[in-house]
Order: C-alpha cells, then structure tokens, then sequence
C-alpha cells in the first residue's frame, strides 16, 4: 500500500512539475515578449480597440499594456518555480478565464491576423493560438487542485524577494522599450540592415548574390573548374570572373515607398544610400507631437551647424493632412509621406529618429529620450546626437540585465538554506527549553 502511494505521489509531483515549466515558461516568454517591445502591445490593443469601435486615450493603454506584460511574467515565474502555489496558479487561470474566450472570438471571426500573444517574437495563427490555449487550461486546471501537494524551489519566507526580482526587470525591460527602443529588435528593420531604394551591385557583376554574415569571396572558372577566391588571393589574368559572394551586405529590408506632397514616388531620390543621414519618423502627427517640434528643428540646426548629415521626415500622412502638419510643426527640413506601418515597423514610438550611414541603421531612438540639453551645450558633437546613451548595441545590455535577474533567483534559492538551518535552530532550542 506504501508502494503504491508512494508511486501515486511521484507521478502527482512529476505532473506538477512538467505542468508548473510549461505554463511557466509560456506565461514568462509571453510576458518578455511584451514587455520587451511595449509600443508593439500598444499597436496590438489600439488595433483590438478599432475592431470593437473603441478608442481609448494612449496613456490608458499604456497603463494596461505595462501592467498586463509585467503581470504576465511574474505569474510565469511564480508558475514555474511554484512559488506563492495558491495564488501563482489562480493568477494563471484568471489570465485564462479572459485570453482562452477572446482567442476563441478572434479564431472564429478573425478580425485581426495575430493576437499578439508573443509579440513579434513567435508569431502564430489564430487557430494555433487557440489550441495553445486550450492545451494550457487543461494543465492549468490540473494545477489548480494539485500545485499545493508540491513544494516549490523558494521558501515562504524568501519567495517575495523572487517576486520583486521579476518586477524589476519585467518593468525595466518595459521602461526601456517604451522609452528608447526594444533591447532585440526582431522587426524586418533592425539595426545593421539597409535601408535603401536599391542596391548597386555593377561593381561586383551583374550575377553577384548576396550572402549576409559570410567572409567575401569571388568564383573564378579555368579550364572548366570553378574556384573561389578570397579578396586577398584574388587570381591572374587566365581565370575567368564568374559571381561574387559578398559579405555583411544585408539583402535590402521591407523596402519603405516614400512619397512627397505631391504623391509622387521619390524612394530612390530620397533612399539613395549616400551618406549621413538622420530620419524623423511621425507615426503620429496629431498634437501629441507638436510639442516635440520645436526640438526637432533644433536637431536639424546641429546637423546643419555643424555639417554632420542631412535630415529628413517621415509622416504617416498625406494629402490636406500632410500640409496641416508642415504647417504647425513648422519644419526646416523636407517632409515625405509614408504608409504608417511600415513606420511602425522601422521604429517605435509616435515620433522617433533613425540614423543611416551610407543606406545601412546605424541606431535608432525615440525622440523623447534624447538630451537635448546636452545638445544645445556641446553644438561640436556632430552626428553623435546621443553619445554614452545610445542603445544600438540592446541586446548586450539585454544579456546583462537577464543574467542579472538569474542570478538574483539563484541567490533567493541559496537563502532558503540559512533560512531552514535556522527554523531547525529554533525547533531545537524549542524542545530543549
């Protein structure tokens, strides 16, 4: 009989355990992923809100998709590690109670192509996202009457320190994803790909490929043996040039179509990879930008003081509207017309800026965030706008505050040895008093 409850209890455990990772681990993706690109989530719920005819001020919808993304991940980590085993599966299954119901509407009526569950991360369909779904509410459910049995990795007395740690860096990620850029960028347009009209391939031959991420190379043929050859041990004259294979010249990304005022397509005028160049995008010109203008003119000033590249925008609009905003913003620059999501898929926020070296991003940042204090008293630095705070390299700073969180759960789980050695302690002074 002790046998057979004791395989009932690990086969309850073991259930426990693989259910406790899986919805974890959903739950913890799910939330990073929103957390990481929080303007994305934003896009996703306004587009949700014009579906059902609503529209909400931003502010509010910034309010819930924060509070939403980082909720998400502290109940995957709570779920995962069986901490707070009550109230982390509760959590879980309030989440379920609203997405398995909404995900079941979108699958049945379609009326946007995603749900943005993952954000841009893993992007499923929306009869995928529902099976998904269902699967984890039956593991949920299992949970909710068997997670108890099972004790998790933290002890009672340590488990809010996991939990603050899952705040601070869920919101952190979020903070700096709303307030600079998403530390991984996995839109079509991240940093180091070009951004141009077209790219010039007659100086390598008319049938060159492009192959991003290799060494430089170039086939030659001889005598009907083809050859490749490095930059550096290019052959003689009797060997006959053939295609070359080019490195870290990305394939051009989702190309942008710009247009001027008046509606012409002026791409390859105004993408003409030369140079420095800083892009304004305005994905919104309504009056929340106007009260940036005045410091965008400011940045076309620096460039043109000190001869440090030219200036453009980009706004999401055209016609009567693009004349209205040219003229409350007052720009000093040229102005072009571009479809609003490509906008949203070149950066986030409502107004942000885009630099290019020669057609390739070189960084990308929202406009609110740049000091322009620093600007104005230090007119000699040229093209770096931002200095020490430029987050082209995020996905360095990403890795380091990850392992930071890690290491900050591993010190939570060590602490949970002084702590028992000590309520051991206290049993033991308990029974000799």
């Amino acid at each position: 009989m002790d046998r057979a409850e004791n395989k009932k209890s690990l086969l309850v455990a073991s259930l426990v355990w693989i259910f406790r990772i899986l919805v974890g681990a959903t739950f913890l993706v799910s939330g990073w992923s929103k957390s990481i690109d929080p303007w994305g989530f934003i896009y996703k719920i306004e587009e949700y809100f014009s579906v059902w005819g609503l529209v909400l001020p931003r502010e509010i919808t910034l309010a819930f998709a924060m509070l939403l993304s980082v909720s998400e991940f502290v109940a995957g980590m709570l779920v995962a590690t069986g901490a707070m085993r009550r109230v982390s599966v509760w959590l879980a299954a309030a989440f379920m109670c609203f997405m398995l119901p909404l995900t079941a509407y979108i699958a049945v009526a379609d009326p946007v192509s995603d749900c943005g569950c993952f954000g841009d991360f893993i992007v499923l369909s929306n009869y995928a996202t529902l099976g998904k779904n269902i699967v984890l509410s039956a593991m949920i459910i299992y949970l909710l009457t068997c997670n108890d049995r099972v004790a998790g990795i933290f002890t009672l007395s340590v488990q809010w320190l996991a939990v603050a740690g899952a705040i601070a860096y869920s919101t952190a990620l979020a903070f700096i994803g709303y307030r600079y850029q998403p530390l991984v960028d996995f839109r079509p347009y991240p940093v180091g790909s070009v951004l141009s009209a077209s790219v010039d391939l007659s100086d390598i031959g008319e049938d060159s490929y492009i192959y991003p991420n290799t060494e430089d190379s170039y086939i030659y043929t001889k005598d009907g043996v083809e050859k490749s050859f490095g930059i550096d041990d290019l052959p003689d004259s009797t060997w006959t040039f053939v295609s070359a294979e080019i490195a870290d010249v990305s394939e051009p990304a989702e190309t942008l179509t710009v247009y001027d005022e008046d509606g012409f397509d002026v791409t390859d005028e105004v993408l003409d990879g030369v140079g420095d160049m800083l892009i304004l995008v305005v994905s919104d010109p309504g009056i929340r930008y106007l009260t940036k203008s005045r410091l965008a003119n400011e940045l076309y000033e620096h460039l043109t003081v000190n001869d440090s590249g030219r200036m453009v925008a980009f706004v999401a609009a055209e016609g009567d509207a693009l004349q209205s905003w040219r003229q409350l913003a007052l720009p000093e620059y040229p102005v072009y017309s571009v479809e609003d999501t490509s906008l949203k898929e070149l950066v986030r926020g409502d107004a942000a800026l885009v630099w290019l070296h020669d057609g390739t991003i070189s960084w990308k940042r929202n406009l609110a965030s740049v000091r322009f204090d620093a600007l104005r008293s230090n007119r000699s630095d040229g093209g770096k706008l931002i200095g020490s705070e430029d987050y082209s390299d995020g996905s360095t700073f990403h890795l380091w505050l990850t392992l930071s969180f890690i290491a900050w759960l591993i010190l939570v789980y060590v602490l949970k040895f002084p702590d028992k050695i000590l309520c051991r302690l206290i049993r033991h002074s308990a029974k000799n008093s």
